[in-house]
């Protein structure tokens, strides 16, 4: 029996161990961001602006082009891998569509200052937002306005889309309900909803509040974010709505099964 309890606590340990190890790195875990810069090399029509820090939030980079006549603006936030120059593809695709752009760099990342969070990637969003205008030295409208994210961008432009009114369009690639539910199907045997306490990115939370046309793209074979969970936030959304599955389609490969030419009809018709 001792050997038993032995045992037992060693294992306890371990799991303690291992809980407070994920707890220490998970800021790690989540901004696998690259520290060197990018540049939109190949981009068309696309220029860096900055714009200016703000009390204790950092100096905010853009890559930003303008829209061919009256074609919308696509803000778009990008995934936790890289930096803006893993997204060339991505944003190409909208610049030949005629759409203008405003990617926004993260802090922290690209050689950018400031340390990456839930909170400061959101207020950074909503800077964005607030100075578009001024970056395109002309009024955007609000329906003119795409906020597109990308698996861990999902949560900040589900965020925004929250926040503000009359966006044309909400389009979420990869996305998940609960950053942790991402994490507890990856990591099934942490509790990764009682680890991330100060990193939520609560799509299913905020969803529900938003009645822009709402166009979700998920593949069936996402190994990062389970595509039951882009599912499920799609449910959890109110019309209009529109969600597209590719069989077989994995976490970075969606423009491979036609997701490229399903955002740009979905805008179209729009």
């Amino acid at each position: 029996m001792r050997w038993l309890k032995r045992g037992a606590f060693v294992l306890i340990l371990g799991y303690a161990v291992l809980v407070a190890v994920f707890l220490v790195m998970r800021h790690d875990l989540i901004y696998p961001f690259r520290d060197f810069p990018a540049q939109p090399a190949g981009l068309s029509r696309t220029t860096v602006a900055l714009i200016p820090a703000d009390n204790d939030h950092p100096e905010i980079e853009v890559w930003v082009a303008e829209p061919l006549g009256e074609k919308p603006v696509i803000l778009y936030f990008m995934g936790n891998s890289g930096n803006l120059g893993v997204n060339a593809i991505r944003l190409q695709e909208f610049l030949l569509n005629g759409y203008g752009m405003a990617a926004m760099a993260y802090r922290g990342g690209g050689g950018r200052p400031g340390s990456p969070s839930e909170a400061g990637l959101m207020a950074d969003a909503t800077r964005l937002y607030d100075a578009l205008d001024q970056l395109f030295a002309e009024a955007v409208p609000p329906g003119r306005r795409v906020i597109y994210g990308t698996s861990l961008g999902t949560g900040i432009a589900t965020s925004l889309a929250a926040s503000v009114e009359d966006e044309m369009a909400l389009i979420l690639e990869t996305p998940f309900t609960r950053l942790c539910d991402a994490a507890e199907a990856a990591y099934p045997f942490l509790p990764a909803c009682l680890v991330l306490w100060d990193e939520r990115y609560d799509n299913l939370d905020r969803i529900s509040g938003i009645d822009t046309p709402l166009l979700v793209l998920h593949g069936t074979d996402d190994r990062a974010i389970p595509v039951h969970l882009g599912q499920a936030l799609f449910d959890a959304a109110e019309e209009p709505k529109e969600l597209i599955l590719y069989p077989g389609g994995r976490h970075n490969d969606l423009r491979l099964h036609g997701a490229g030419q399903d955002t740009m009809r979905f805008l179209e018709g729009l």
